[in-house]
């Protein structure tokens, strides 16, 4: 196999690969981390552990079935009960952000994590791929973690205050100018996928294609079998993650769609602006806008502009859509279809305004339909693009946009493009999120497929190179990624590890992180560090 040193000529060595060998894993609060591997350089290939850059130390926070909420029992795969499933980590996980705590009395300083828990594959959950529905809808929805600093590193305070699981079975609010037609309240949060914190500290969880949940949980869950039940998902969700006695928020200003992702920011007049990526493999962007300047906290998301981005050649051109409960309640049938982007997913918006947009891949796109944000036909890869607002404003009409780097291995693909300097390349750009250093942190998702690399966590500079961080273990992804606003210390997922197309519950391609016989592989959240 060709490493990245070879088709990167000039670049330097791989980050993320070191010496050869297994090194020890460093221990967490958990007790046990499982182990890392380190390889030589030119070894992208996927390994059955997780792979760490020289000069980073990882421990791990927390893994599927690991206690979140006070009492939770022992994980006991293969035998998850639906109280067990209600207070322990879920299945799956992608980090939406961190939660900023005021200074505490005692010194020790403290944040909360927030992460989504998008899905519930049942052929690697349960044995046999057969399991009780009641229990996967536990398994799915989110988490609020609380994580405190011990002998100097982050650790999961099981039970903590703020601790909280929010399931299918999670009383929620409707409000916003919908909420008349579908009632008040809603059980449940199904299928969030990417989400983001707000500039007033709460937390948007966007619910995806929720009616994969809807089928799977009637007749077996209360409250999914109501004809009508499927107006209440497909929303965004506003957490207040800091007040564990708050009620989950379904804003139906942002529409109704099945979302991808979004990212949160503020217009230059203050106004709260929410960008929105739809799920699907010509997916679309939207935005919502608020109508009240310098509107944030309660109400910020409750009247306001949705608009659809248009393609206009390199630019982009928001159009607003028309106003009115049609729009809101099938938003996805309201916009322009013709300006689709190749799997849009996770987005990140930066110092400056500019937003920035993963896209996954899209080998369906023929060359009639190809342009400048979308520049290849048949090409499952992905690229990245960055958009810049006129005026640094991200509540502007309309943005400049250009490809940041367009993914696969330069030495197969001539179309692949990177900046000068990197030192890795990559496949299905998925989540996106910035650190304090101002670098862009970029997580894949090859959703199980088996390639020549491993889905990584990348760091890209503001001059563009691209550096290898960490690799998933094979069959897994990653989700996702958050810094420490007052450290070095950098957060990631290892999604569903051992998950390949042919695995399931009795033979996973791997069993990390435990690597015991008899022991799933576990989706993990882990810390990097310096050392």
């Amino acid at each position: 196999m060709i490493g990245r040193r070879g088709i990167l000529a000039g670049t330097g060595t791989v980050a993320a690969l070191a010496m050869a060998g297994t090194a020890r894993a460093s221990t967490s609060v958990l007790g046990m981390a499982g182990p890392v591997t380190r390889l030589p350089p030119g070894s992208e290939a996927p390994q059955l552990n997780d792979v760490v850059a020289p000069g980073l130390q990882r421990d791990v926070l927390i893994r599927w079935g690991d206690p979140v909420l006070p009492g939770a029992p022992p994980f006991r795969p293969g035998n998850v009960t639906l109280s067990a499933a209600s207070r322990q980590f879920g299945w799956d996980a992608i980090i939406a952000g961190l939660v900023k705590m005021p200074p505490a009395d005692d010194g020790v300083r403290r944040l909360l994590m927030v992460l989504t828990h998008p899905d519930v594959q049942m052929r690697m959950a349960f044995p046999g791929g057969s399991g009780p529905a009641i229990v996967a809808g536990k398994m799915q929805g989110a988490s609020v973690l609380n994580l405190a600093v011990q002998n100097g590193r982050w650790v999961v305070v099981a039970g903590g205050y703020q601790s909280r699981r929010i399931t299918d079975g999670t009383l929620c609010r409707i409000s916003g100018p919908a909420a008349a037609s579908i009632g008040q309240t809603v059980q449940g949060v199904l299928a969030p996928s990417i989400g983001s914190v707000t500039p007033w500290n709460t937390v948007l969880l966007p619910e995806g294609r929720a009616a994969g949940w809807i089928k799977r949980l009637a007749g077996h869950a209360p409250g999914f079998d109501s004809p009508g039940v499927g107006a209440g998902f497909g929303w965004v969700v506003e957490l207040d993650a800091a007040n564990p006695m708050s009620f989950p928020v379904k804003r139906t200003a942002l529409g109704r769609l099945p979302r991808a992702g979004v990212a949160c920011g503020l217009a230059a007049d203050g106004s709260a602006v929410v960008f929105m990526s739809e799920d699907g493999p010509m997916g679309r962007l939207f935005r919502f806008k608020g109508a009240a300047p310098s509107g944030t906290g309660e109400g910020a998301l409750d009247a306001g502009t949705l608009a659809v981005a248009v393609i206009d050649g390199s630019h982009i051109v928001w159009h607003d859509l028309p106003a009115g409960l049609p729009t809101l309640t099938a938003t996805a049938s309201a916009g322009h279809r013709e300006s689709g982007f190749d799997a849009p997913a996770g987005m990140a918006i930066g110092s400056d305004g500019t937003l920035y947009l993963a896209c996954r891949g899209n080998p369906g796109r023929g060359i009639s339909q190809i342009n400048p944000l979308n520049p290849r036909a048949g090409n499952g890869t992905g690229h990245l693009l960055a958009f810049a607002p006129e005026g640094g404003d991200p509540g502007a009409k309309r943005f400049a946009g250009r490809v940041v780097l367009l993914g696969g291995n330069p030495a197969h693909d001539s179309s692949a493009r990177y900046a000068p300097g990197s030192t890795a390349w990559l496949r299905a750009p998925s989540t996106l999120a910035f650190d304090g250093r101002g670098r862009l942190l970029i997580g894949t998702d090859q959703r199980g497929d088996v390639t020549d690399t491993a889905d990584g966590l990348f760091a890209m500079h503001s001059q563009g190179g691209l550096h290898l961080l960490y690799s998933a273990p094979v069959g897994g992804a990653v989700g996702g990624a958050a810094a420490d606003p007052q450290g070095k210390t950098l957060f990631t997922v290892a999604r569903h590890p051992g998950a390949t197309r042919q695995a399931d519950f009795a033979d996973p391609a791997t069993r990390w992180p435990t690597v015991q016989p008899g022991m799933p592989p576990q989706t993990t959240m882990v810390s990097l560090t310096p050392g």
